[in-house]
């Protein structure tokens, strides 16, 4: 699948408060992931919502965007994340509408600013079992290089906690009733995934810098 870099989305203030966090991340080492994913408002909101409404049950969706590459920096920009409607939900496993997904890629094809640079679900609890945020072994064997996966795993509040970035490039926090912790995946050539850290300024601005993430 191939990227569509647009203008527009981001504003210029914004655009240079990215730039200026990206250029005061310390390299990367070996076993980080050079990568970053910006998550903006729209899509920030769109991944709590969408694992909210099913909750209980896995959601399914495209993260719409583009990738943006800056010298040896590169960031996967999500501007938005739309649910699917038609997925078939389960509490261990979404199933995607084959038809419906070529619909919406032929869609966005005829919109030349939006392209598809991946897919996100969600994790839940279920009885007294936590909800993980790594990626299954289903969810591996679909993922491809030239994409960013996000997991939003999704338990119940025991208490309110802050929005804050984690030491494994998570980003997690409390709202309402419930915790989440999104967390954002790449896979390289070889077949080996990778935690992506998260950026997402509207969560905690743009004072916070986001952790490089470990492999």
């Amino acid at each position: 699948m191939c990227y569509v870099k647009f203008s527009g989305g981001i504003d210029s203030a914004e655009r240079r408060g990215l730039e200026s966090i990206v250029e005061s991340l310390s390299p990367p080492t070996p076993g980080q992931n050079p990568m970053t994913a910006y998550v903006s408002q729209n899509a920030f909101w769109g991944l709590l919502i969408s694992a909210v409404e099913v909750y209980k049950r896995e959601c399914f969706g495209l993260l719409i965007g583009y990738r943006d590459r800056k010298g040896a920096d590169e960031m996967f920009i999500v501007e938005h994340a739309v649910p699917y409607q038609t997925a078939g939900r389960r509490h261990k496993g979404v199933v995607s509408n084959p038809r419906a997904h070529k619909r919406i890629e032929r869609f966005l094809r005829s919109i030349p600013h939006l392209s598809v640079i991946g897919d996100f679900h969600s994790h839940t609890m279920w009885g007294y079992s936590r909800a993980a945020s790594h990626p299954s072994d289903t969810d591996r064997a679909g993922m491809s290089p030239e994409n960013v996966y996000i997991i939003v795993s999704v338990n119940d509040r025991l208490r309110e906690v802050p929005w804050n970035y984690n030491d494994d490039g998570s980003l997690s926090g409390t709202t309402d009733d419930h915790y989440f912790r999104i967390t954002a995946y790449t896979v390289t050539l070889s077949g080996e995934t990778r935690r992506t850290p998260i950026l997402c300024p509207y969560a905690l601005g743009f004072d916070a810098r986001p952790l490089r993430a470990i492999k």
